[in-house]
């Protein structure tokens, strides 16, 4: 009898541990409840003089990598720390050293990718603008020496190609091992999603993902899963739908494909500039970025916004 109450009272020991370890990877980033799309940090990730954009979580939570462009500057990649319910100053990581952003970590944090205009050794760029997406394994002293991903992943301009052909600048992680990105392959008139996998050290040929839009001439741009799975996010410009300039499309997934994408709605998308949609890792919170549209293809500086998710009311939008 005695054997069986300390079997139950482990057994309890052990849910209220597995339980605590669950609630510490659940991050509050507001003290309150954020039911309209806010500045999200403001005057420490998002400033009022600066643009920033494309934020990205460690697996914990705790650390936030993202985009920051100085006026008449090259942007670079910025970190800082979530630290007694505040975030750090934010710094140049120490891989950013040209114009770089987008980054993107894997769920097991052992490998961060960043788009970059760094020039690929031996292979020149000859068109009018290209970026590359470039690799950084952990180590035990940070992150290690950038590399680029191979071809076809990407793809250096050649003469008088123009962006956004052979551009490359997001790559996703779904997992460990499988990745999205949107590019316009050379000859092709719009950015599309692709697939691809990584196994024994060595990157799948990508395969498009297809049925997002009924026309194909829409773009399909900066796309990102949700941590369950349930929806690709991604930004377009003039699809069905839009609210004016760049905003945000969802899709739902069924079974093994993804629906067609609709408009995420008024709570984010506007008559402004809507990019770069994110969630946090536990998916408790979707970020975008804001521009205020000047006209003439203008922009104001552009701001990291947040949401938290469940008051988008995603499953709305697909019944």
């Amino acid at each position: 009898m005695e054997m069986n109450k300390l079997i139950v009272a482990l057994a309890l020991l052990l849910v209220m541990s597995c339980n605590s370890s669950k609630e510490s990877n659940f991050m509050d980033y507001s003290k309150k409840q954020i039911k309209e799309a806010i500045p999200f940090a403001p005057g420490i990730i998002s400033t009022e003089d600066k643009s920033e954009f494309q934020i990205m979580f460690t697996p914990n939570g705790r650390k936030a990598y993202f985009s920051r462009r100085a006026p008449e500057e090259k942007q670079k990649i910025y970190e800082t720390e979530f630290v007694k319910g505040n975030w750090t100053e934010p710094i140049i990581s120490t891989f950013s050293i040209d114009r770089d952003e987008t980054p993107s970590i894997t769920p097991n944090g052992e490998m961060l990718f960043f788009g970059s205009e760094r020039p690929i050794p031996n292979k020149p760029n000859r068109g009018n603008f290209d970026m590359n997406v470039w690799m950084v394994k952990k180590t035990r002293m940070g992150w290690g020496t950038p590399e680029p991903l191979p071809y076809p992943i990407n793809d250096v301009q050649t003469e008088e190609e123009e962006w956004p052909s052979s551009n490359n600048n997001f790559f996703f992680p779904i997992d460990n091992e499988n990745f999205y990105f949107t590019t316009m392959i050379r000859g092709e008139k719009a950015i599309k999603l692709y697939h691809t996998n990584l196994k024994d050290g060595q990157f799948s040929k990508p395969t498009e993902v297809k049925g997002l839009f009924d026309d194909e001439k829409y773009w399909v741009y900066s796309a990102v899963v949700s941590p369950d799975g349930n929806y690709l996010v991604f930004n377009s410009s003039g699809a069905p739908g839009s609210s004016g300039g760049e905003d945000i499309y969802i899709s739902k997934r069924i079974g093994n494909k993804w629906s067609k994408a609709k408009p995420i709605g008024a709570k984010v998308n506007s008559k402004n500039e809507e990019s770069s949609p994110r969630f946090s890792r536990d998916g408790k919170y979707f970020f975008f970025t804001r521009a205020q549209s000047l006209g003439n293809y203008e922009f104001g500086e552009w701001d990291i916004y947040f949401i938290e998710t469940e008051f988008l009311y995603l499953e709305e939008l697909f019944k």
